[in-house]
């Protein structure tokens, strides 16, 4: 029964969403009524743009809930009703208000450019701190940005973006190499300065032997018990809804 339901439920979703075949190449669908009117007209326009810019199509729908089915589902059903095959991607943002989830939903030739771990998480990054402070305005233009610059790196070094890539041994080394000789530089100052101490030949010199008593003490060690237990991890495997036609991924908000 409950599977009918969610069926059911998602085909209304479309029904109302009602996205013709020549439709601009953009879109948002503010089925839960998040933003205004202006808003929808700025945020339709960012979209455009970066869509136009890369020949890509994007999208932001919101809806009150998915009626008991996955985030990722809904949003994959949703990206393979208005994706257009001619582009070279496609990608929605879906959130789904009552359960506080957030997926994006990419075919296959948008999830070269943008890849289902490293790229994802980066552009989640962008829009998720505004996302979980309800500022969705300000989330949805993160997205369209944050779109924009993970594209430019792709269409710029062909390849997707990857923080790995960052990493260079040879800085590494270089900083390495000149916080060792700050520090040195520093210690040397620092012993220069210090005038009112002599060093020592030998170790007794420190010692107050009127004050200083050893005594003997011998500690006999008994047994010792020891119990371990795992530590739950968290993870948002649940939301994972990729499969051979669709990449992505989500979470909470």
């Amino acid at each position: 029964m409950k599977k009918y339901l969610r069926i059911l439920a998602l085909l209304v979703f479309l029904v109302g969403m009602a996205v013709p075949g020549s439709a601009a190449p953009a879109l948002v669908s503010d089925q839960a009524g998040l933003l205004q009117p202006q808003e929808v007209k700025a945020l339709q326009q960012s979209l455009d743009q970066v869509s136009q810019k890369y020949q890509v199509r994007l999208a932001v729908v919101t809806v009150q809930s998915t009626g008991g089915a996955k985030a990722g589902q809904f949003a994959n059903v949703i990206l393979d009703k208005i994706k257009d095959k001619s582009n070279k991607g496609n990608m929605v943002l879906l959130l789904s208000m009552k359960e506080r989830d957030w997926y994006l939903s990419t075919d296959n030739n948008m999830r070269k450019m943008i890849t289902d771990k490293a790229g994802i998480k980066a552009l989640s990054g962008k829009f998720l701190p505004a996302l979980k402070k309800n500022n969705y305005p300000e989330a949805f233009g993160q997205f369209a940005k944050g779109t924009d610059g993970l594209l430019a790196y792709y269409q710029k070094e062909g390849k997707p973006y990857d923080p790995a890539d960052a990493f260079n041994p040879l800085a590494l080394a270089i900083a390495a190499a000149v916080s060792l000789g700050i520090g040195f530089l520093v210690r040397r100052i620092l012993i220069g300065q210090m005038n009112n101490v002599l060093p020592a030949l030998e170790a007794g010199v420190y010692l107050d032997r009127d004050s200083f008593q050893l005594e003997e003490d011998t500690d006999n060690y008994l047994y010792m018990t020891i119990h371990r237990q795992p530590k739950s991890k968290e993870s948002d495997h649940s939301a994972d809804s990729t499969d051979e036609d669709h990449g992505g991924g989500g979470g909470k908000f």
